[in-house]
């Protein structure tokens, strides 16, 4: 009797589907709801890589693996979706590891797949091997080398279940190219459920009498709250009281009592009148040096998903190791309203913005529904995120955790590749000069984007810091940017490039055609 493909025979029976460790892993994918990929070519990732679309799967390859994981990074930002990383070993796969750290930091999930060499060439320093579960460790929850083919599956399942499930992370699975070329059976095992813990009723008791005891209560959300919005602003409207934002907190429709963001580069009025408040309920914010940086004598209610973030730098009053959404839910019912409470407004804006803050303002007259704004790191990042209080968190992409420039294009890249929305990316021409490459990929793929680069020759936010340090204009050999033409760069890649002055940026803007546009903005100060 002769089996048909795909299937074994024993004594005329069928038994279960045998496919090959590439099948096995794109039929995984496939089952996890993920129909697109970001990767890089290379040898030992070939087997997966040709399979792909036999299981109906978008392989997208931008010009790095680097940009590659930048762009799953974005792809789920806008859409609360994942695309998987696929490359190769060694070098394929250690230059994933900035991508991999920046969703890291920032509780972004991406599914992993690497490649390597076969598993009897581990641990011989053999070509183009790296030790990448090894190297990942840190930055991820979960990493492992599948040594066989038998395991796979489940373990693919496992880690996207991880990497979606409470405080949500990167996760990466090694493959070395005999498991990839080996058969077993494909089990449809059943994919993991890893629940967040439901609050303790007391502790949300204990809380709503502290909030309603306070005389000056504020709400702080970071990005452990986005989604909760709704029961957010309804908490604060029923208190009034404002709430506050952590950078990574910022575009998450928190409605008419919403300030401001906090922190370091926030400015000094706001951090002023968020340290008036005698209780603060913080949700989803691992209180970072970036806005945290000395005790003050209060009460905080710390609600976070991941335990190890209560106590670890604020000593909390009241700690809930939960998700935010049902403890706001849970509080409104049981907060006072308190009508009569002076709402101060928030603090008023400089009346004559910096040069910086007037271009993220023009480029905020783009805004609708409809398009998705992008940052890289840097000066015109944070005047950006200070302008954007109208934007909703999945239209607002920027690298925060661990602040990585070069980040912005190719995550854009990924965000309108998930949504089809319009993009604009607001860039320093520091930042740009990493991945300006990624131009290309977002001309192959058809995307609308628009580049705008705030120009001023130099790593602006250095030349801050280093004037703060008495070293103005001492270290130009360390912290100018090469000239660069990104008008008739644009246009080297097929796009539309124009050098325009800051006065005339937003007439600019209101005339772009559809397709690649990049646009260099001088800036002083």
């Amino acid at each position: 009797m002769i089996s048909a493909p795909g299937y074994g025979i024993i004594f005329g029976i069928m038994t279960d589907i045998m496919l090959s460790g590439a099948e096995i892993v794109a039929k995984t994918l496939r089952d996890l709801n993920i129909d697109t990929v970001f990767g890089y070519a290379g040898s030992y990732a070939m087997p997966l890589i040709e399979k792909l679309p036999d299981f109906g799967i978008r392989f997208i390859a931008p010009t790095s693996e680097g940009a590659a994981a930048h762009a799953s990074d974005g792809y789920y930002r806008a859409s609360g979706k994942i695309a998987a990383v696929v490359a190769t070993s060694g070098p394929g796969a250690t230059n994933l590891v900035t991508g991999i750290a920046t969703a890291y930091m920032d509780s972004v999930p991406l599914l992993v797949v690497t490649a390597n060499v076969p598993t009897y060439k581990l641990g011989k320093d053999s070509f183009q091997e790296v030790d990448i579960t090894g190297v990942v460790t840190p930055i991820t929850k979960y990493a492992h080398i599948a040594k066989s083919v038998s395991e796979l599956e489940t373990e693919i399942k496992k880690a996207y279940a991880l990497a979606t499930s409470l405080r949500k992370a990167p996760v990466l699975i090694d493959v070395p190219y005999d498991v990839m070329t080996d058969a077993a059976a494909y089990t449809d095992a059943p994919v993991p459920t890893y629940r967040a813990k439901a609050p303790a009723e007391s502790d949300v008791i204990a809380a709503a009498k502290l909030l309603n005891d306070a005389e000056s209560p504020a709400i702080l959300c970071g990005g452990g709250a986005t989604g909760c919005g709704k029961s957010i602003s309804a908490c604060a409207e029923k208190l009034n009281c404002p709430i506050y934002t952590t950078l990574h907190g910022i575009g998450s429709g928190y409605g008419k009592n919403y300030f401001g963001s906090i922190g370091s580069s926030a400015p000094a009025r706001m951090n002023r009148s968020f340290l008036s408040h005698d209780v603060i309920l913080a949700l989803g914010t691992r209180f970072s040096d970036r806005m945290h940086s000395k005790h003050v004598v209060r009460k905080v209610i710390h609600v976070d998903s991941d335990a190890a973030e209560i106590d670890k730098t604020v000593l909390a009053t009241i700690g809930i190791n939960a998700e935010c959404a049902p403890v706001t839910e849970m509080l409104l019912p049981l907060l006072n309203s308190v009508p009569g409470r002076a709402l101060l407004p928030p603090p008023a804006e400089s009346s004559r913005p910096r040069p910086l803050t007037r271009l993220a303002k023009a480029a905020l007259s783009l805004n609708d529904k409809n398009t998705v704004f992008a940052t890289d790191v840097g000066s015109h990042q944070i005047a950006f995120l200070h302008a954007a209080k109208g934007l909703d968190a999945e239209n607002l992409i920027s690298s925060l955790g661990l602040g990585t420039m070069g980040f912005g294009l190719p995550a854009l890249i990924g965000a309108l590749t998930a949504t089809g929305k319009r993009g604009v990316l607001v860039t320093g021409d520091g930042s740009f000069n990493m991945n300006f490459n990624e131009l290309a990929t977002a001309r192959s793929l058809g995307l609308d984007i628009t580049v705008i680069i705030a120009n001023n020759r130099s790593l602006g936010m250095i030349c801050d810091i280093e004037k703060r340090h008495g070293m103005a204009g001492k270290l130009g050999y360390a912290v100018e940017t090469p000239q660069i033409n990104y008008a008739a760069l644009a246009r080297a890649f097929g796009g539309r490039g124009k050098k325009t002055p800051l006065k005339n940026l937003k007439k600019e803007l209101e005339n772009l055609p559809e397709g690649l546009n990049v646009i260099d903005v001088g800036i002083r100060g």
